[in-house]
C-alpha cells in the first residue's frame, strides 16, 4: 500500500499516526480515540519508522475527517503567513537556509551584513536559533519518552489511551511553539545576505574599484543633443505629452526607433546562441515565491514590485521586473544530474519597475517603468568550488564583446559590498559614456549568487559521489534596450542631427547606415 506523508512549510502534520492513535494494532478504535493531530518539527522526516513507529502511514486509513481537516488547516496557515510575512512562504514550499553555523560564525556574519548595509536582525536571529534548538531538545526526548511507554506497554487498556493523548497534547504544544518559533526565525534569517567574495572592498565609502575603461570617448566639434531632443528631431521617439496615457517614465519608439529595439535584440541573441545558450520564453506574471526566493522583496516601501489587484486576482500576483525572476522560478524545486550542467539560457522579455527616483538624470529613456531586455542566466554545478566563477567571467566578457562590437565607450567596475544587492556574491557592472548627461550610465551588469538563489528555491544536483548539493547560480543582462538607444543615439549623432547606426547592428535595420528624419510629416498628437 502506498504512503504519503502531509507536509507543510514549516512542519508536517501527520494524521492517524500509529503510535498515537490506539498504537493502530488492527483492534477496532473507538470515534473517542481517534487523535486527529500531532504536530512534528520539519526534521521529522529524517526519523525511521523504528524511531517514531511508522511516520508514513497509509493515506486510504484516515478518516474523511482528517483529510478536511488537513485542507482546512493548511489554507488557514497560508492565509495567516501570507498576510504577516515580509518573506513570501508557499504551501509545500520552505527555504533551506544554512544556519547550521550561525552561532559558530556569528562575528563574521554579523560584519557582512554591516558591510554590504542589510537590515537583518543577526542578534535576534542568534536568539531565535537557540530558543528553537532547545525546543526541538525537548520535542525529541518527549518523542522518546512516548517510543518508550510504546514499547512496554502489551495492551491498549483506557490508562494508556489516556496517557497517550496526554502526550499528544504536549508534543502539540511543543510544536506549535516550535513552528511559531522556526516561522519566525525563517522569516529573519530570510533577510541576511550573501556572503561577499573575498576581493570586493568592503569599507563603508568604498567606490567601485575600475577593471577596465573601453573604448574611447566620442569628440563632437559642434553642440550636441541629448536622447530626448533627437529621438523627437528624427520622429523615432515620444516621451512627452503621455501623462493622459500612460503617466511618467514612459515612452514610444517610433519607426526607426522601434526597429532599433528590435535589431538589438536580434543582435544580442544571435551572438548568445553563438555561445551556447538555449531560448527561453518566460511568463511576466509570477507569484511571490520566485521574486523572493531570487532576493527581491515583494512587500515594503522600497519595493519596486508591481502587484495585481488581489481583490479580483488573489495569489499575491506581480509584474516582473526582469527575466531572472520567470527563469529561477522554471528551475525551482529541481534536482539536476551532474552532466546536465551548466545550463546557460536566455530570455527576451518586457521589465516591470515601479521606479521612484526624481532626479533629472533619470529623465527620459534612462529610468522608465515598462521595458525589453535581454537576460543571461546559469545553474552551474559546484563540484570544485570554481565553476560559478568560470561562468561568471564568461558572462563578463560576453557583455564585454557585445557593447565593444556596438562601437560604445564604457567602464567595467567591481562593485563593493554596500552596493551589492543581497543575492550577490560578486557583482560587475558596466557603464556607458553618455555624452550629453556628461557621465557614465549603467548599461549591464553580472552577478554571481552562489547558492543564495537555490537554497530560496530548491534548486539542487546529485553529485559525483551520489548526493544532493545546491547549485550555484548567475545572471546578467545582456541588453537593456533603453539605455543601449541612449548610448547609441548621443554617441553616434552628426552635425546633420542624423544617426550613424552601428555596422555590427546595420544587418539588422534592413541595411540602412543612418536613421535619418523621416520626408512625411512627423504624426500629430494632441495635449489633452
Amino acid at each position: 500500500m502506498a504512503f504519503r506523508t502531509l507536509r507543510h512549510p514549516l512542519i508536517n502534520f501527520c494524521y492517524g499516526h500509529p503510535l498515537l492513535n490506539a498504537f493502530h494494532v488492527g483492534k477496532a478504535v473507538t470515534r473517542k480515540h481517534c487523535i486527529h493531530r500531532v504536530v512534528l518539527p520539519q526534521c521529522a522526516t529524517h526519523l525511521t519508522t523504528h524511531e517514531v513507529g511508522a511516520i508514513q502511514i497509509p493515506y486510504k486509513t484516515r478518516c474523511k475527517s482528517q483529510q478536511q481537516c488537513h485542507r482546512k488547516l493548511c489554507s488557514q496557515t497560508q492565509s495567516n503567513e501570507a498576510s504577516k510575512s515580509s518573506w513570501v512562504y508557499d504551501a509545500n514550499f520552505t527555504p533551506e537556509l544554512d544556519l547550521q553555523g550561525f552561532e559558530d560564525n556569528f562575528s563574521e556574519i554579523a560584519n557582512n551584513v554591516n558591510h554590504r548595509k542589510g537590515d537583518a536582525d543577526v542578534h535576534h536571529i542568534l536568539q531565535l536559533w537557540k530558543t528553537v534548538q532547545k525546543l526541538k531538545k525537548e520535542y525529541w526526548e518527549k518523542i522518546n519518552d512516548v517510543a518508550q511507554l510504546k514499547a512496554h506497554s502489551s495492551s491498549t487498556s483506557n490508562s494508556n489511551l489516556k496517557e497517550l493523548e496526554k502526550s499528544n497534547e504536549m508534543l502539540q504544544r511543543l510544536g506549535a511553539e516550535i513552528e511559531g518559533k522556526e516561522h519566525e526565525l525563517y522569516q529573519c534569517a530570510a533577510m541576511l545576505p550573501n556572503r561577499t567574495h573575498p576581493q570586493v572592498p568592503l569599507e563603508e565609502d568604498a567606490e567601485p574599484t575600475l577593471i577596465k575603461l573601453v573604448g574611447t570617448k566620442p569628440n563632437f566639434d559642434f553642440p550636441i543633443k541629448n536622447h530626448i531632443d533627437l529621438g523627437e528631431d528624427l520622429d523615432i521617439l515620444r516621451i512627452k505629452h503621455l501623462g493622459h496615457i500612460t503617466g511618467h517614465r514612459s515612452y514610444y519608439l517610433k519607426g526607426a526607433g522601434a526597429q532599433l529595439e528590435e535589431a538589438l535584440v536580434q543582435y544580442t541573441l544571435d551572438r548568445l546562441l553563438a555561445k551556447g545558450f538555449k531560448m527561453i520564453s518566460v511568463p511576466d506574471i509570477v507569484k511571490p515565491v520566485p521574486f523572493e526566493g531570487c532576493g527581491m522583496r515583494t512587500k515594503g516601501l522600497h519595493t519596486q514590485v508591481y502587484k495585481i489587484d488581489a481583490d479580483r486576482h488573489p495569489g499575491g500576483y506581480c509584474l516582473s521586473g526582469t527575466a531572472e525572476v520567470g527563469i529561477a522560478g522554471y528551475f525551482m524545486d529541481r534536482t539536476f544530474e551532474l552532466g546536465e550542467l551548466p545550463q546557460k539560457v536566455a530570455a527576451v522579455s518586457r521589465c516591470f519597475r515601479a521606479e521612484t527616483s526624481g532626479l533629472s538624470e533619470a529623465r527620459g529613456l534612462y529610468r522608465v517603468h515598462q521595458f525589453t531586455k535581454v537576460e543571461m542566466f546559469a545553474v552551474v554545478a559546484d563540484e570544485h568550488g570554481d565553476e560559478s566563477e568560470t561562468i561568471f567571467q564568461e558572462f563578463h566578457q560576453i557583455q564585454r564583446d557585445l557593447f565593444t562590437e556596438l562601437g560604445l565607450h564604457f567602464q567595467i567596475l567591481d562593485m563593493p559590498a554596500h552596493d551589492l544587492g543581497a543575492p550577490a556574491y560578486r557583482k560587475f557592472d558596466m557603464e556607458a559614456w553618455m555624452p550629453a548627461r556628461k557621465a557614465y550610465g549603467e548599461i549591464s551588469s553580472t552577478s554571481n549568487c552562489t547558492d543564495y538563489q537555490s537554497r530560496r528555491l530548491k534548486i539542487k544536483y546529485k553529485t559525483s559521489s551520489g548526493d544532493t548539493r545546491f547549485v550555484h547560480t548567475l545572471n546578467g543582462t545582456a541588453c537593456a534596450v533603453p539605455r543601449m538607444i541612449i548610448a547609441i543615439l548621443e554617441s553616434f549623432q552628426q552635425p546633420n542631427r542624423t544617426i550613424v547606426i552601428p555596422k555590427a547592428l546595420q544587418p539588422y535595420m534592413y541595411g540602412e547606415s543612418l536613421i535619418t528624419k523621416p520626408k512625411r510629416k512627423a504624426l500629430i498628437h494632441t495635449r489633452l
